[in-house]
Protein backbone atom coordinates (compact mmCIF):
# COMPACT_ATOMS: atom_id res chain seq x y z
CA UNK A 1 0.00 0.00 0.00
CA UNK A 2 1.46 3.18 -1.01
CA UNK A 3 0.50 4.98 1.95
CA UNK A 4 2.38 8.82 1.20
CA UNK A 5 0.40 8.64 -1.97
CA UNK A 6 -2.29 8.18 -0.12
CA UNK A 7 -1.44 10.89 2.57
CA UNK A 8 -0.86 13.17 0.22
CA UNK A 9 -4.26 12.58 -1.74
CA UNK A 10 -6.26 12.76 1.07
CA UNK A 11 -4.35 16.26 2.11
CA UNK A 12 -5.14 17.52 -1.61
CA UNK A 13 -9.39 16.33 -1.23
CA UNK A 14 -9.13 18.64 1.94
CA UNK A 15 -7.87 21.48 0.35
CA UNK A 16 -4.39 21.19 2.00
CA UNK A 17 -3.23 22.56 4.95
CA UNK A 18 -5.59 25.10 6.39
CA UNK A 19 -4.15 26.72 9.51
CA UNK A 20 -7.46 28.63 10.67
CA UNK A 21 -10.78 27.08 12.31
CA UNK A 22 -13.40 27.27 8.74
CA UNK A 23 -16.75 25.49 8.97
CA UNK A 24 -17.21 22.87 6.42
CA UNK A 25 -20.23 22.08 4.18
CA UNK A 26 -22.13 20.62 6.96
CA UNK A 27 -21.55 23.52 9.28
CA UNK A 28 -19.23 21.50 11.51
CA UNK A 29 -15.65 23.63 12.48
CA UNK A 30 -12.51 22.05 11.13
CA UNK A 31 -8.84 23.17 10.95
CA UNK A 32 -5.30 21.31 8.76
CA UNK A 33 -5.84 19.03 6.49
CA UNK A 34 -9.74 18.20 6.86
CA UNK A 35 -9.68 17.66 11.09
CA UNK A 36 -12.94 17.71 12.84
CA UNK A 37 -12.40 20.02 15.79
CA UNK A 38 -13.77 18.23 19.05
CA UNK A 39 -15.24 19.69 21.71
CA UNK A 40 -11.53 19.27 24.15
CA UNK A 41 -10.03 20.70 21.44
CA UNK A 42 -12.09 24.21 20.85
CA UNK A 43 -9.63 25.80 23.32
CA UNK A 44 -6.71 25.90 21.16
CA UNK A 45 -8.34 25.40 17.73
CA UNK A 46 -11.21 27.63 17.63
CA UNK A 47 -8.88 30.96 18.48
CA UNK A 48 -9.54 33.07 15.72
CA UNK A 49 -6.80 34.97 16.12
CA UNK A 50 -4.10 32.51 16.49
CA UNK A 51 -4.01 29.60 13.87
CA UNK A 52 -2.24 27.11 14.06
CA UNK A 53 1.36 26.35 12.63
CA UNK A 54 1.78 24.30 9.14
CA UNK A 55 3.59 21.64 11.89
CA UNK A 56 0.69 21.10 14.19
CA UNK A 57 -1.78 20.75 11.01
CA UNK A 58 0.40 17.89 9.84
CA UNK A 59 0.13 16.57 13.28
CA UNK A 60 -3.05 16.67 13.39
CA UNK A 61 -3.47 14.61 9.99
CA UNK A 62 -1.09 12.38 10.99
CA UNK A 63 -3.09 11.43 14.10
CA UNK A 64 -6.38 11.47 12.63
CA UNK A 65 -5.03 9.57 9.28
CA UNK A 66 -3.40 6.99 11.70
CA UNK A 67 -7.02 5.94 12.76
CA UNK A 68 -8.34 5.86 10.04
CA UNK A 69 -5.80 3.20 8.80
CA UNK A 70 -6.66 1.31 12.04
CA UNK A 71 -10.40 1.84 11.85
CA UNK A 72 -10.15 0.68 8.09
CA UNK A 73 -8.33 -2.71 9.20
CA UNK A 74 -10.98 -2.66 12.17
CA UNK A 75 -13.92 -2.46 9.31
CA UNK A 76 -12.62 -4.91 6.63
CA UNK A 77 -11.03 -7.31 9.25
CA UNK A 78 -11.50 -11.16 7.87
CA UNK A 79 -11.80 -9.64 4.16
CA UNK A 80 -9.79 -10.36 1.22
CA UNK A 81 -8.87 -6.96 -0.61
CA UNK A 82 -6.65 -5.52 -2.58
CA UNK A 83 -3.90 -2.71 -1.19
CA UNK A 84 -5.93 -0.39 -4.06
CA UNK A 85 -9.81 -1.47 -2.45
CA UNK A 86 -8.37 -0.60 1.26
CA UNK A 87 -6.83 2.61 0.23
CA UNK A 88 -10.52 3.22 -0.43
CA UNK A 89 -11.54 2.43 2.95
CA UNK A 90 -8.81 4.46 4.67
CA UNK A 91 -10.21 7.24 2.35
CA UNK A 92 -13.57 6.96 3.48
CA UNK A 93 -12.72 6.28 7.07
CA UNK A 94 -11.09 9.43 7.46
CA UNK A 95 -13.88 11.44 6.04
CA UNK A 96 -16.58 9.53 7.92
CA UNK A 97 -14.98 8.26 10.68
CA UNK A 98 -15.88 3.85 11.41
CA UNK A 99 -19.44 4.65 13.78
CA UNK A 100 -20.85 6.26 10.21
CA UNK A 101 -18.73 3.97 7.99
CA UNK A 102 -20.46 0.79 9.39
CA UNK A 103 -24.04 1.86 8.90
CA UNK A 104 -22.87 1.01 5.61
CA UNK A 105 -24.06 -2.50 5.73
CA UNK A 106 -24.78 -3.26 2.28
CA UNK A 107 -21.05 -2.07 1.32
CA UNK A 108 -19.51 -4.00 4.04
CA UNK A 109 -21.35 -7.17 3.17
CA UNK A 110 -20.39 -6.71 -0.87
CA UNK A 111 -16.99 -6.32 0.48
CA UNK A 112 -16.87 -8.99 2.48
CA UNK A 113 -18.03 -11.10 -0.50
CA UNK A 114 -15.21 -9.59 -3.15
CA UNK A 115 -18.46 -7.65 -4.63
CA UNK A 116 -16.06 -4.58 -5.67
CA UNK A 117 -18.93 -4.00 -8.18
CA UNK A 118 -21.46 -3.98 -5.75
CA UNK A 119 -19.75 -1.99 -3.24
CA UNK A 120 -19.59 0.92 -5.64
CA UNK A 121 -23.36 0.64 -5.96
CA UNK A 122 -23.36 0.67 -2.62
CA UNK A 123 -21.35 3.88 -2.30
CA UNK A 124 -23.43 5.14 -4.96
CA UNK A 125 -26.64 4.59 -2.76
CA UNK A 126 -25.74 6.74 0.02
CA UNK A 127 -26.28 9.84 1.79
CA UNK A 128 -22.54 10.34 1.89
CA UNK A 129 -22.77 10.38 -1.81
CA UNK A 130 -25.24 12.73 -2.35
CA UNK A 131 -23.56 15.28 0.42
CA UNK A 132 -19.79 15.05 -1.27
CA UNK A 133 -20.62 13.47 -4.76
CA UNK A 134 -17.47 14.78 -6.19
CA UNK A 135 -15.37 13.17 -3.17
CA UNK A 136 -17.60 10.09 -3.54
CA UNK A 137 -17.18 9.99 -7.29
CA UNK A 138 -13.16 10.04 -7.20
CA UNK A 139 -13.08 7.43 -4.55
CA UNK A 140 -15.43 4.84 -6.77
CA UNK A 141 -13.34 5.64 -9.69
CA UNK A 142 -10.19 4.58 -7.57
CA UNK A 143 -12.36 1.51 -6.10
CA UNK A 144 -12.67 0.40 -9.99
CA UNK A 145 -9.28 -0.71 -10.01
CA UNK A 146 -10.30 -2.99 -7.67
CA UNK A 147 -12.39 -4.88 -10.38
CA UNK A 148 -9.58 -6.00 -12.09
CA UNK A 149 -7.28 -7.05 -9.66
CA UNK A 150 -10.03 -9.01 -7.79
CA UNK A 151 -11.36 -10.74 -10.26
CA UNK A 152 -13.93 -9.06 -12.36
CA UNK A 153 -17.54 -7.53 -12.21
CA UNK A 154 -18.59 -9.61 -9.11
CA UNK A 155 -14.48 -10.45 -7.78
CA UNK A 156 -15.42 -14.26 -8.44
Amino acid sequence: MDLPTLQQEIIQEEGGVILKAYQDHLGYWTIGAGHLIRDHEKEELLNPNMPITYQRGIQLFLQDFNVAIDDAESFTDGMILDDNAHECIIHMVFQLGLPRLNKFVKFKKCLSENDIAGAMVEMKDSLWYRQTTNRANRIIKKMEKSLNTNGGENGA
